[in-house]
């Protein structure tokens, strides 16, 4: 915590007390019917984190999405705007796009039976169109998905009559995150990762520090000041601000800009976490595969220009080298999540409980209860 009579870091107060303690049934990580709940009513629901703009340079570019049995293509059109559709044919439901590309003609034909659509999803040829009912095929489009890009990220939501703004959904966020400017940041790249646990165990070890001097000894070697960790709340969203020993905040001048002195990580409702330092940052989404398993993306972006007193060389090795760290944290933390899925259907684990270093683990909990509970 800050010390007495210093302004905190961060914005706003440090909620830690008013967040809270906690404590979270093992059944929230092992029944099958909360998964299913969790599928259909919060990640339906939500804005995800679908790709990094920097994909898709060029008019023609297209990526495939394909996450909690879901298939979108996100298309960058002739105008260079966006657009976004359910990868299903709608003629028989097979997948449109198999793969991630470029298509010169900004067109895509479906496989099966060669329909063909448009950039934006309009379906613009139908074969033997004079075999089909007339009312059937016409204005016939593959259904569209929301899709905005944000701080240089690639945002889609699944329904969009019920999507509200992106801005909207980020909220305070929105201007915490701008000081950034991640728009004209460079993508460095990225890994993808398989995780044997249920997701929300992965995502919670991105929700606390705590872990930090056991779990990543090896990885961190001290740079982090976890007891002094402050936290904020933006519902659904949240974040920590955790010191820089090399960076001495308690020296900066006042008011204390937390962004440049400090660790900030951000959780992204529901399941995207964005850890960001002064000049650079990673982003990991952890999507459900399985009630026990889930598929984690991980994404390394970086300022262009290299921070006052080194050298642009220097700084383009380090951002390189960058991927290699977040590969060898996420292992770290994979390894400590397996072992919490092993002990899963253990009699002897009946719950989880959370103290204020883990508040955030709280509030995230009580979020998404808020969204599995609504039926509406």
């Amino acid at each position: 915590m800050a010390e007495s009579g210093r302004p905190r870091w961060g914005p706003g107060t440090d909620e830690s007390q008013e967040l809270g303690t906690g404590k979270a049934s093992a059944d929230l990580y092992r029944d099958a019917e909360r998964y299913e709940l969790e599928r259909t009513r919060l990640f339906r629901r939500v804005w995800h984190v679908a790709g990094h703009a920097a994909e898709l340079p060029e008019p023609g570019d297209h990526l495939l999405w394909e996450r909690v049995g879901q298939s979108v293509l996100i298309v960058r059109k002739a105008d260079g705007s966006l657009a976004a559709f359910h990868n299903v044919c709608r003629h028989r439901g097979a997948r449109i796009v198999r793969e991630s590309g470029h298509s010169p003609s900004g067109r895509f034909t479906c496989p099966f039976h060669a329909f063909v659509y448009g950039e934006d999803g309009c379906v613009v040829h139908v074969p033997e169109r004079e075999t089909f009912d007339a009312n059937q095929i016409a204005d016939l489009r593959a259904e569209p998905v929301a899709v905005e890009a944000w701080g240089g990220w690639l945002w889609i939501h699944l329904e969009p009559s019920v999507a509200p703004p992106l801005a909207e959904f980020l909220g305070e966020l929105d201007g915490e995150l701008s000081w950034y400017g991640m728009e004209d940041w460079r993508y460095a790249g990225g890994s993808i990762y398989q995780a044997e646990a249920n997701w929300k165990v992965v995502l919670e070890g991105f929700l606390e520090a705590w872990h930090t001097p056991t779990v990543h000894a090896n990885s961190t070697r001290g740079g982090f000041d976890v007891p002094r960790s402050t936290f904020s709340s933006f519902p659904p969203h949240s974040m920590m601000v955790v010191p820089l020993t090399a960076l001495d905040i308690d020296s900066a001048p006042e008011p204390v800009e937390h962004r440049q002195y400090a660790d900030c990580q951000y959780l992204l409702f529901p399941n995207a976490f964005l850890n960001m330092f002064p000049d650079q940052g990673y982003l990991i989404t952890v999507h459900p595969t399985g009630i026990d398993r889930a598929i984690c993306q991980g994404f390394v972006v970086a300022r262009r220009t290299a921070p006052e007193g080194v050298g642009q060389d220097a700084w383009d090795r380090s951002v390189e080298t960058s991927i290699g760290v977040m590969d060898r944290i996420m292992g770290e933390d994979l390894e400590i999540a397996s072992e919490i899925s092993r002990n899963r259907e253990s009699v002897g684990y009946r719950e989880n409980l959370y103290n204020t270093l883990e508040c955030r683990l709280t509030a995230f909990h009580e979020n998404v209860e808020r969204y599995i509970a609504d039926d509406s």
